[in-house]
Order: C-alpha cells, then structure tokens, then sequence
C-alpha cells in the first residue's frame, strides 16, 4: 500500500494496485484523446477493451465537447466581464449546446427573460443535458422548473458578483453558490469550475488544494483505500485524501498530462479522475449496470456558431 507521512505518524492510504489502475486510466484515456484529435488516427484509438467500448469523461473537464463549445461562445468572450457569471450559471443549468445557441440567438444570456426563454427553449425536440440530474421545484416541469431558478439567481447577480469578486477561494465560492435554492453542491461546483477560467476566480490560491467530492470521487477514493464502496460521511476528510492523492500521481503520471502547455493538473482532475476511475472499475469487475457505449463520430470538437466566432466576440 502506499502511504504518506502526517507528523510523525505514517496513515496508509491507498491500495497499490488501486493506485497504479487510477493512473493507468487517466494515461490511457488522455492517449485516446491526442491519437484522435492530434495524431488524426482513425480509430481504434486504444487496446484497452473497456475504453473501446464505453464512454468515458475526458482527464481535463476543458476537453470534454460541451466544455470546449461553452469555453469558445460563451466564458472566452465574457471573460472580463460581470455577464459572465449568470451566463454560466444559465448555461450550465441546461448544459446542452443546442440550447446554448438558442440562449445566444435570442440574448437570453446577458438579458434573460423566463416566458421567453421557456417558449423558444420548448421548440426543440431536447433541451437540457443526460450527463447530470437537474433538481427543480415539485409540481414544475423541467424547463419551467430550471427557468425559475434562473430567475431566482437572475434577481441577485449583481449581488452575487459582488461578493464572489472579493473571494480568492475556490471553496469560498462554492459555499456561496451551494446554498442557493436547487443550486445545490454538484451544480455549484460545475459552476465555479467554470469561473476559475475567468476574471473572477483566475487566481483562486486553492486550485491545487481543494475540490468538492461528488459521489462518484468518494466511491473512487474508497476503492483506493480499501473502504465499503457505499461509505459516504460528509464529515470524511475527502478534500484530506484528494490532497493525497495528488502528491502520490505527481510522481507517477508523465509529463504530457502533468505540464500540458494550455492547462494545468489541479485538484479537479482529481477529482473528475476518481469518477471516471470509478466507472471503469465498475465495469472491470462487473458491478452493477452497463454503461453508455461509445459510438464514434465525426461531428468537430468545436462546432462553428458563425462562421467560428462568438457573438460575443
């Protein structure tokens, strides 16, 4: 097992096997990734029979598709901007890029307006992401429901604004964002993710040192230490033990995940890691239900909007 050292007590922490699986997978998919959008090999992209077949999250979140169409139309034209944190928080309650570009077409981002956004959102055949659960009001159907916790955050943006432009603390923020109706820790973490690519939290001095653990990072980490695979107390050290974790992949993971030129490895590859790494262990052992299978495709990384600029740009 591998440990680390807490004053003079040595606390082991993680399975070794566990450990070196955490790493093979993040390698394995980051290699998928730069033979298929670097290299331009055609698939397939790997030996490895469960990747292959089933989908699976990037190792960076800015490299998943929906982040990357975001990042290009929405929070890189914004980025100076106060319109860019209910922008975000519009956007990433739906989470879908055709809604994305409805939001845009019709000003919804930087002027948002429910009835409107309800009758134009409606038109299409879908509208909000499969890739999380989206809470609402009870008695509301899913898009009157996110709309009205739009407007709910809409009516104190510059409030809002306001005190997350005097935080430095990822973990700050999110604290902040959490408690909000329906916003919840999951959807606030998705959010404040975003912002630290922006003017607000860019220089957030706990991106190597904190990182909220959904369920799928605590099921990670409890296979990395052996644990019941349900345990979840909140009052856990899980921060305590991505912290660890981080110190430990330093040494493991090579240089081309560690030091890529555009991003830096924080504490929230971690912590996306874990989830991911959890998902592949399922289906390695054969635990519970099969996941979506992979189909490739040849839609672009990033599609165009207009002619590849933002309307915001």
């Amino acid at each position: 097992m591998s440990s680390f050292i807490s004053g003079h007590r040595q606390i082991t922490m993680f399975i070794q096997e566990e450990l070196d699986r955490y790493c093979y997978w993040q390698v394995e998919r980051e290699n998928i990734r730069l033979q298929k959008e670097i290299s331009k090999l055609p698939s397939p992209w790997t030996d490895d029979p469960i990747l292959r077949e089933f989908k699976f999250c990037q190792v960076f979140r800015e490299d998943d598709r929906t982040t990357r169409w975001f990042r290009t139309h929405i929070r890189e034209p914004l980025y100076y901007s106060p319109d860019v944190f209910m922008a975000t928080i519009i956007f990433r309650w739906f989470n879908f890029i055709d809604t994305g570009r409805t939001l845009i077409e019709h000003d919804l981002l930087l002027n948002w307006d429910r009835k409107k956004a309800i009758n134009e959102i409606t038109k299409q055949p879908k509208w909000i992401t499969g890739a999380y659960i989206v809470k609402t009001p009870n008695g509301m159907d899913k898009v009157t429901g996110v709309s009205e916790c739009i407007s709910h955050m809409w009516n104190d943006r510059k409030k809002l604004v306001d005190k997350i432009s005097q935080c430095d603390l990822l973990e700050e923020t999110w604290e902040l964002l959490r408690d909000y109706p329906y916003m919840g820790p999951f959807m606030a973490y998705e959010v404040v993710t975003d912002l630290r690519h922006t003017y607000l939290l860019g220089n957030a001095k706990d991106v190597l040192t904190w990182a909220n653990a959904g369920p799928g990072a605590m099921r990670g980490l409890n296979r990395l230490t052996g644990r019941e695979l349900g345990y979840s107390k909140r009052s856990h050290d899980w921060v305590g033990e991505m912290r660890a974790l981080y110190k430990e992949v330093q040494a493991k993971l090579p240089a081309h995940i560690l030091n890529r030129n555009e991003m830096n490895y924080e504490m929230r590859e971690i912590e996306g890691g874990l989830c991911e790494f959890d998902k592949y262990s399922r289906i390695l052992k054969g635990e519970g239900r099969t996941r979506s299978v992979y189909k490739p495709n040849d839609l672009p990384i990033v599609e165009d909007l207009i002619e590849g600029e933002s309307k915001y740009g």
